[in-house]
């Protein structure tokens, strides 16, 4: 991954599915189009970069922590772990709150 707001479409499904999120929840959580994200999910549309900051920020946000490297992955944050916040590079008007 090349940035703060790349995220994979096998990661966003991983995330959605360890939230137990549907599409829409997320595009509501995320204030993005929910038509955008079952698009990206497919493999038939790259979202914009404010898209995908947003998506990755409203799931980082609910405790998921999206992995880079060799094989990119998502997890969720143990509940022992320090809250981080949201790294200001990962802020967007929608989670700015």
């Amino acid at each position: 991954m090349n940035g703060a707001d790349d995220i994979t479409a096998a990661q966003l499904r991983r995330a959605r599915d360890l939230l137990g999120w549907s599409e829409d929840e997320l595009a509501l959580r995320a204030n993005v189009d929910a038509e955008s994200i079952r698009q990206f999910e497919a493999g038939r549309y790259p979202p914009s970069p404010e898209q995908r900051g947003a998506i990755r920020g409203a799931l980082v946000a609910a405790g998921v922590e999206l992995t880079d490297g060799a094989y990119p992955d998502a997890r969720l944050r143990p509940d022992d772990a320090p809250d981080k916040g949201i790294h200001p590079s990962e802020l967007t008007t929608e989670n700015d709150r």
